[in-house]
């Protein structure tokens, strides 16, 4: 290379690295003369978008390697409510753009990524509205347009509070664990994909959906659309229960409507107090009260072993220093008694067997005492053609059956064994612990025991007092000279045509009932 064109060859380097330098200074200078503007077109944005006072304490523009703005804390406070706390607030944010939309100041985001995100949607009416900002606009008849179009957003660990619509309860939270939004743009749905932990019982939601336009006269009105799935519920959160939970359905309507329809699969379900794991299923409709959380179940049909119950019925707040209440009716028709048996009692070979009718008002309190201490019931069964599988109980029975007949003991040697269906009937309640039945009824061919009293779950001991009617009179349950020295007695048994009737009581064990009859101010146990 020639001295000459080495000299041209340096001034012009130089040449290039000045004009480097002053481009880098000219847009140095250009950024931050940017930033201002920058920072007014964004509080302007979200101002005309929430109707809303915005403050942003910070905000910073860089071009390189790619143009990113950082911003922190974000406050926007709607201006017609008076509410305490702020709409949405944001500890930090930050978002990239194109140097092509960032040159011609196109409002485009490709990704906007918010830290600390909370969004409290206070209570409607009340003192948290101003009487003016209210019912402007119908549900999704916002015109607002956003400015602002944001290809990606995510808010991982966000937080949303919402007040219940009367006041002196707690607001509902969820906490969502990983939040991705697609196409938050001017009056359009936004899609997204969240995952959240549920607080009790504990499990893992994932949803996906879309969510407005945004309701800016009342955030409530704002609808929501989407699909979701509920795993690993541990159920063992509530005292008196345990199974592992999975769930799935879909939803729609609005923040403070929300329809669902789902089902739920527990393969091992159990009352913890003796029960034996069943497996539950159920499909269910429910109307959500996503402002507090109360839930109207209309229908929950639920199944386990070959036993189906249809309830309906809710979970509220009842007061405000409590938590939830489920309230149920519940029904069931041609239920097995043995299935019932096998999730109450824990039978794997229950001692009864039959078809069941039930219709009962099911209650349970919240609060952290087991479920079977705090549940509360009010209801009717019938069971029919019952049957014992104790060889020893059906035995008895039978003989008790061909005693009410009037079949003696030589005439019932001389039959073959035949198995006797027996038939209850009666009303009760359960309140802490203890049954309470009354016009029990239990019936044989020939003979109906009529009973009332107590059963107490927790120990197991039995309280019952009634009445036992045969057909036969008691000198026709005998036979030989029993019989006609029992004959003139059956006129101080005989009552409103029943050939005998005393006074029984049941008292003892379930395991070990003890059955005694009252005659002639004596009691007699029956063995």
């Amino acid at each position: 290379m020639t001295p000459r064109a080495r000299k041209i060859l340096l001034y012009g380097l130089a040449t290039a690295l000045v004009l480097v330098v002053a481009a880098v200074v000219a847009a140095d200078v250009y950024v931050r003369a940017l930033v201002p503007r920058a920072k007014t077109r964004v509080v302007k944005a979200l101002s005309d978008r929430f109707d809303a006072d915005v403050q942003l304490a910070s905000l910073s523009l860089r071009l390189l390697p790619v143009p990113t703005v950082d911003g922190g804390e974000l406050v926007i406070r709607h201006r017609g409510w008076s509410d305490p706390k702020p709409l949405i607030s944001i500890v930090h944010f930050s978002a990239d753009a194109s140097i092509r939309d960032l040159l011609l100041e196109r409002d485009i985001v490709k990704t906007l990524k918010l830290h600390g995100l909370q969004i409290d949607v206070p209570r409607h009416g009340g003192s948290l509205f101003s009487a003016g900002s209210q019912g402007s606009h119908p549900a999704q008849e916002d015109k607002t347009a956003l400015r602002i179009k944001i290809e990606t957003l995510i808010a991982d660990g966000a937080v949303l509070q919402i007040e219940p619509k009367s006041a002196g309860k707690d607001p509902l939270r969820f906490d969502i664990e990983k939040l991705t939004m697609h196409s938050v743009g001017p009056g359009q749905p936004l899609q997204f994909r969240a995952v959240l932990q549920n607080p009790k019982p504990p499990g893992l939601i994932d949803t996906d959906g879309n969510f407005g336009p945004w309701q800016k006269e009342d955030p409530r009105d704002s609808v929501v659309v989407g699909r979701y799935a509920f795993s690993h519920a541990d159920l063992s959160a509530f005292k008196g229960i345990s199974g592992i939970l999975a769930s799935s359905g879909s939803y729609h309507g609005s923040l403070e409507n929300i329809g669902i329809d789902g089902t739920t699969d527990v393969p091992n379900f159990a009352l913890k107090r003796g029960g034996a794991p069943v497996h539950l299923v159920t499909e269910f409709h429910a109307i959500v009260d996503g402002t507090n959380g109360d839930t109207v179940l209309d229908p929950v049909n639920a199944h386990f072993l070959e036993t189906n119950f249809v309830c309906q019925g809710g979970v509220v707040k009842e007061h405000a220093d409590a938590g939830k209440t489920v309230v149920l009716d519940a029904v069931t028709r041609g239920a097995r008694m043995e299935d019932i048996l096998q999730l109450v009692l824990g039978d794997q070979k229950p001692i009864l067997k039959g078809n069941v009718d039930f219709r009962s008002k099911i209650v349970i309190p919240p609060g952290n005492s087991d479920v079977l201490d705090k549940l509360k019931l009010n209801g009717q069964f019938k069971i029919f053609s019952a049957v014992f599988r104790s060889p020893r109980v059906e035995q008895k029975l039978e003989t008790l059956s061909d005693r009410a007949l009037g079949i003696t003991k030589k005439q019932e040697a001389e039959e073959p064994p035949h198995t006797v269906a027996s038939d209850f009937v009666g009303r009760f309640m359960l309140d802490d612990g203890i049954a309470h039945f009354s016009h029990l009824s239990f019936q044989v061919p020939g003979a109906q025991i009529k009973l009332a009293g107590d059963y107490n779950l927790r120990s197991q001991q039995v309280h019952m007092q009634g009445l036992f009617r045969m057909h036969a009179t008691l000198a026709d349950t005998q036979s030989g000279i029993k019989r006609w020295l029992l004959k003139p007695f059956d006129r101080f048994f005989e009552k409103d045509g029943a050939g005998f009737e005393v006074p029984l009581a049941l008292a003892g064990s379930r395991s070990h009932p003890e059955v005694s009859i009252e005659a002639f101010h004596h009691r007699f146990a029956m063995k």
